[in-house]
């Protein structure tokens, strides 16, 4: 895995294991400035990398709890949840990024999702409104950052 390109999933990994669902996408956006030497990846690069990545299924669904949509690693427990793959570039080759059902107001293929996750997200990230806590944007509670370098440090070394 190389893994500065596959931060994400590192993040995505151990808060599966952890028995949790996901992450919403500012959250992972934003963990980057934990890293070193790694090039930011924005909402486009980050939805591209999750596609062509070979390891993991990755879906998007609506979390109730924080009234907004989370990422989280596709696995033999969410195996059952509705939804489909988009298409991409008009084509039926993209497996890895899963759209539950109740996201299909964000776009009928990759190109158009990537683009309602752009709008809708793009503020928060420039206003480093990463994290969601009692259903407020702002930056990451303590546990979290503590969360995220753990998890860089023991992949990466970071």
């Amino acid at each position: 895995m190389n893994h500065k390109q596959k931060y994400w999933l590192a993040l995505l990994t151990e808060w599966r294991k952890n028995g949790r669902d996901g992450f919403t996408i500012p959250f992972i956006i934003g963990s980057q400035k934990y890293l070193s030497d790694n090039p930011k990846q924005d909402i486009k690069a980050l939805i591209m990398s999750i596609i062509k990545n070979e390891e993991q299924e990755i879906y998007l669904k609506y979390c109730f709890s924080i009234e907004d949509i989370v990422m989280g690693i596709r696995d033999d427990t969410k195996i059952l949840l509705q939804g489909h793959f988009p298409l991409f570039k008009d084509s039926n080759t993209q497996s890895k990024l899963f759209l539950t059902a109740f996201l299909n107001d964000l776009g009928e293929n990759v190109e158009t999702i990537i683009s309602s996750l752009s709008d809708r997200y793009q503020n928060y990230i420039d206003k480093e409104e990463f994290s969601k806590n009692d259903r407020q944007r702002g930056d990451y509670s303590a546990n979290e950052s503590q969360f995220i370098r753990r998890v860089f440090s023991d992949y990466f070394g970071n």
